[in-house]
């Protein structure tokens, strides 16, 4: 796969960690020149291990996380957007999707992965990054080379995916169905599950659950060191859910699959 590239697309430091990590592993494993775009440092996020890091060193000792995950999938260096964390909804949105813009112009993608249209658990970065995504997709292949007026090469990119957790994950994690959720300012943000119908590409990345462990360990100051990733390996590594992820097919120039994908390269190779 010498001559793909695929690009991913996030707000915060590991939030490729827990859905995508292991197809980032993969697709580099095999060739591909994989990028992580990250639009903030996690510099709000809670610090799970006060030993690591302060306030005041957050978004230094995040990026190095990050740093550390993305050498352990094997993929390109993070790009940082360079905005904070939290302040995605209010930054100037048209100068945001221009710096993507011109990412996906010069790193020239088949393939791009992000947030759906729910952020997972509708965290308002993941919202703006959603929509930032995937109006670059759309302008990058603009011929009047939007956001500059010089000369530029634009590009289109094959297929758009969105990262979704399916509906079974989140029944698994609350049998008494009351449904996950994150805590943000003091109100739960409730997962959002999809059915197995509206799940268009389910990727085996079971020969690098390892890599993702590890890679999700990474982040330190956000899962610390109690999680079942740290203290569970064999019982993670064996999670069906943990051995595959899961995406839904947003725009395609390539056709629309017949069923469900295994590789999201389909029809690319």
């Amino acid at each position: 796969m010498k001559d793909f590239t695929l690009l991913a697309v996030f707000a915060h430091p590991d939030d490729e960690a827990f859905g995508t990590g292991g197809a980032l592993a993969r697709y580099a494993a095999e060739g591909c020149d994989v990028y992580l775009v990250t639009a903030t440092r996690g510099e709000a996020g809670q610090i799970a291990l006060p030993e690591l890091a302060t306030p005041a060193n957050l978004p230094a000792v995040r990026e190095r996380e990050l740093r550390c995950a993305c050498q352990t999938y094997g993929i390109h260096p993070p790009i940082f957007l360079d905005y904070l964390d939290g302040q995605l909804p209010i930054v100037h949105q048209g100068q945001a999707v221009g710096k993507l813009v011109r990412i996906i112009r010069d790193l020239r993608p088949q393939v791009l992965i992000t947030f759906g249209p729910d952020g997972i658990y509708g965290h308002y970065d993941h919202l703006a990054v959603h929509r930032w995504a995937t109006a670059a997709c759309e302008l990058a292949a603009d011929p009047d080379c939007y956001p500059d007026r010089d000369a530029c090469q634009p590009h289109q990119i094959s297929k758009l995916y969105y990262r979704v957790m399916p509906q079974e994950v989140l029944d698994a994690w609350s049998p008494e169905g009351r449904p996950g959720a994150v805590m943000m300012d003091g109100v739960p943000f409730p997962f959002v599950g999809y059915p197995t119908s509206e799940i268009t590409a389910i990727v085996d990345v079971g020969a690098f659950v390892e890599s993702k462990r590890q890679g999700i360990l990474c982040h330190a100051t956000q899962v610390g060191d109690a999680s079942r990733y740290a203290t569970a390996p064999d019982e993670v590594l064996a999670d069906r859910w943990f051995r595959q992820e899961t995406f839904r097919l947003a725009r395609s120039t390539v056709g629309w699959p017949d069923g469900v994908e295994s590789d999201l390269f389909e029809r690319l190779r």
